[in-house]
Order: structure tokens, then C-alpha cells, then sequence
């Protein structure tokens, strides 16, 4: 079967499980306070309910939802193998906080609604999710959100400024600034790089970005080597991978990113993950196995 050919099977594929997610009944009985969250960013009253930056709280209260609809979703028997290996992923990096596993629990639950697809069908569970809130009215006000979330991936930041409560940070691959706020907590310092996943605002009154998962902070080096690394890596990548935004968003293999914390972690302390290394350096990073380059 040669690509063109595959590429057919695996539309087919996907347009019959896309069928099969909309004849299913959810129900959403777990995620209530989630859907009125998002429902109140929406009218403008999040501030009296939560403190905290508004765009943070609709991202997260969709991300919640959308793993209410995951667990309902991933009984479909075209997709349990997909399933299976989302749960050997769990069991091999148990998500959690350092130092039981580097993988947060928030990393981990957006990379596998948003990042991890099925290889038979290259869909996602948030594109399987936005494809059941298109056509379910209680979900409107999750829809921008979840939009947003489908489209974005962990990347690299350098932090160029440090506020009381903003940061700004530089994009190291996608080369522009940025005004955020980090949800979680840590102020960081000028010149350090982040490895976390930042979304756009998109309320109407607000230009700040937003920090969706606990920076993973390489505190040495500046901007620099990230820059050499992206050079390096797009010249020899192919394929879809030669796009720095895909590699960001799936990397070489299912749960690449995952496995690139695990060997990179050093410390942490309650707000930010502190690691070392480059992905095709093994012996930059502190956890390695058999030197071989992820």
C-alpha cells in the first residue's frame, strides 16, 4: 500500500469513527461546575467566582470536560487499541508531581486530549471532542476555547522579563514576544527557557497569554542553544516533522515530549519543574537510557 493509499484508508477510518462518537449519548454530570465555569468566563462574572487570570480558567474548565467526554469516547472498539496504548503511557509515567513523576498530571491529560492521535486514523481526542460540541448546544461556550486548545502544543520560551504579576517570554521557534501570566505560581527569572504550553487570550478586554501546565525551567544557556537545536533538528527532519510546529506538537513518536521531561527532569519545588538537556543530545540529559537519541 503505497502513501497516497494509506492516506485514503486512514480518512475512512477516521470519517467512520467520527460517525460512531455522534451516534453515542455523553453525559456530563461529573463536569458541571466546569461547564458553568466556562459559562460564566463567557458572561464576564469568572473574577467574582475565582481569582486568577479568566482565559486560564475557560482553558482548563474545557480541557476538564473534554477528558469527561475521553473517558466515554475511548470505549469505541475502533478505538481501543489507541485506548491501550494511552493507558500504557499512563502506567509507564504514572502522572503525577516530582518527585513520584516528572510528568505533571496536567501536562499529561492535555497531551493526550490534544497531542496524542490515533495512528489509524490520525485524530485526536479533542478533534473527536470538538466534532460532539459542534452539535451539542450546552457545549457552545466551550467551542472558542476548545479551538484554541486543538491548535496548540508545549513549546520553548525564554523569559525576558519578569513583572509582579507578568512575565514576558520569548518564542523561541515561532520568534516573537509575548505578555503572560503563569498559572502555575512561579515567577521565573530573565534568561531562563520554559517548556510549557502558553494560549492566547481570547476574551475581548484581556491581552494576556496564558500558562496551561507547570513550566519545566532550564535555568542555564538563554535562547541560544534552543535556537542551534530547532536549526539542527529541522535539517534533518522530513516529512511532517520538517514543520517545527508538528514536531512540537507530536514529536517523533507517541508520547515523545512525555518521555523527553522524564529523561530531562533535575528538581522542582511546588511551582516549576527544573530540567537540563536537548532531545538529541542523550548525554545532555540526566536520565538517558542507553545514550540513545529520542
Amino acid at each position: 500500500m503505497n502513501s497516497d493509499q494509506r492516506s485514503r484508508a486512514a480518512l475512512v477510518k477516521a470519517n467512520r469513527v467520527r460517525k460512531k462518537v455522534l451516534e453515542r449519548r455523553y453525559t456530563f454530570d461529573s463536569c458541571r461546575d466546569d461547564l458553568d465555569l466556562a459559562r460564566s468566563v463567557s458572561d464576564g462574572t469568572t473574577p467574582n467566582m475565582k481569582q486568577g487570570d479568566p482565559n486560564f480558567h475557560a482553558y482548563a474548565a474545557t480541557l476538564n470536560v473534554a477528558g469527561t467526554f475521553a473517558t466515554q469516547a475511548l470505549d469505541l472498539l475502533e478505538l481501543t487499541a489507541f485506548n491501550n496504548k494511552l493507558a500504557d503511557l499512563q502506567e509507564s509515567y504514572m502522572p503525577g508531581y516530582p518527585p513520584l513523576s516528572p510528568v505533571t498530571t496536567s501536562l499529561f491529560q492535555a497531551w493526550m486530549i490534544l497531542d496524542g492521535t490515533d495512528s489509524a486514523t490520525s485524530l485526536s481526542i479533542g478533534q473527536l471532542f470538538a466534532d460532539y460540541a459542534a452539535t451539542d448546544n450546552s457545549m457552545a461556550d466551550l467551542r472558542e476555547a476548545l479551538d484554541v486548545l486543538n491548535a496548540s502544543y508545549c513549546s520553548f520560551y525564554e523569559v525576558t522579563h519578569v513583572g509582579e504579576n507578568r512575565i514576558k517570554l520569548w518564542d523561541i521557534p515561532g520568534r516573537k514576544e509575548i505578555f503572560g501570566w503563569n498559572s502555575s505560581g512561579y515567577s521565573g527569572q530573565v534568561g531562563e527557557v520554559w517548556y510549557v504550553r502558553v494560549l492566547p487570550p481570547i476574551l475581548s478586554q484581556s491581552d494576556c497569554w496564558v500558562t496551561l501546565n507547570t513550566p519545566y525551567v532550564f535555568r542555564k544557556g538563554g535562547r541560544r542553544p534552543w535556537e542551534e537545536f530547532f536549526e539542527r533538528v529541522m535539517k534533518l527532519a522530513d516529512g511532517s516533522n520538517s514543520v517545527p510546529q508538528n514536531y512540537l506538537k507530536y514529536g517523533k513518536f507517541l508520547g515523545y515530549w512525555l518521555e523527553f521531561v522524564f529523561q530531562a527532569y533535575c528538581s522542582h519545588n511546588d511551582n516549576a519543574i527544573f530540567v537540563a538537556g536537548f532531545p538529541d543530545k542523550p548525554d545532555s540529559l540526566p536520565h538517558s537510557e542507553h545514550g540513545q537519541k529520542l
